[in-house]
């Protein structure tokens, strides 16, 4: 078993900053603000691509498969009343030279592997696509 811990602390009227060993990230602390940060949202979206990211190369290397640079873009709906996310999109482009059927293999085992992507998935239904491109020279 694994424990995560984060400092949080209100900075100001806009801003809030997390903190975890000798790392630190200002967030936005406003609501609604656009203009301080990344909110509360957009944090949670970052984490859920970066869990999976990291999950996927996790993947590949246990797998032995190659891919190269791997970027993704993450959206959620979020209703007003209650405020609540009621779904979450992502589109994963990969550069690799594996087939597709190979790939989808790779991707749905990354996101059984990925605990941010896991975990958002018990409350929020996650959807999501991929691309494959050309892997290139050196990456």
């Amino acid at each position: 078993m694994e424990t995560y811990k984060v400092q949080v602390a209100r900075m100001s009227p806009t801003h809030v900053r997390a903190t975890v060993r000798n790392f630190q990230m200002e967030l936005g602390g406003k609501r609604a603000d656009l203009t301080a940060g990344f909110n509360p949202v957009e944090t949670l979206l970052s984490a859920v691509g970066a869990c999976l990211l990291t999950a996927l190369a996790f993947v590949a290397d246990l797998s032995h498969v190659t891919i190269g640079n791997a970027s993704m873009t993450v959206e959620a709906t979020r209703q007003d009343r209650p405020p609540i996310l009621v779904g979450i999109q992502f589109h994963l482009q990969v550069e690799t030279d594996l087939e597709d059927t190979r790939l989808a293999r790779i991707v749905e085992l990354a996101k059984k592997n990925s605990t941010v992507f896991q975990t958002v998935s018990l409350a929020v239904p996650i959807q999501g696509s991929w691309m494959k491109l050309p892997l290139q020279p050196g990456s």
